[in-house]
């Protein structure tokens, strides 16, 4: 099933299909390594569910759900 990665709970893992081309960040969330093919894991959710923490390739990343929501999963 696909969705997004703010849609992921702790635990889940998926692997990345696309990252929204429609905004600015783009460029800085390949930067940080959220690529088409890598997996990702959630490991943390702050208690009001923002920011979320993802292992992706053994690194630890915070992302505000917003930019989680810019990258498609299945």
């Amino acid at each position: 099933m696909n969705g997004t990665l703010d849609g992921l709970q702790v635990g889940d893992s998926a692997e990345i299909i696309d990252i929204s081309s429609d905004c600015n960040r783009a460029g800085r969330m390949a930067t940080l390594g959220f690529i088409p093919g890598r997996r990702v894991t959630v490991t943390r959710l702050a208690p009001l569910g923002d920011p979320i923490s993802v292992d992706i390739d053994g690194q630890e990343i915070s992302l505000r759900r917003a930019e989680a929501r810019l990258i498609q999963v299945k």
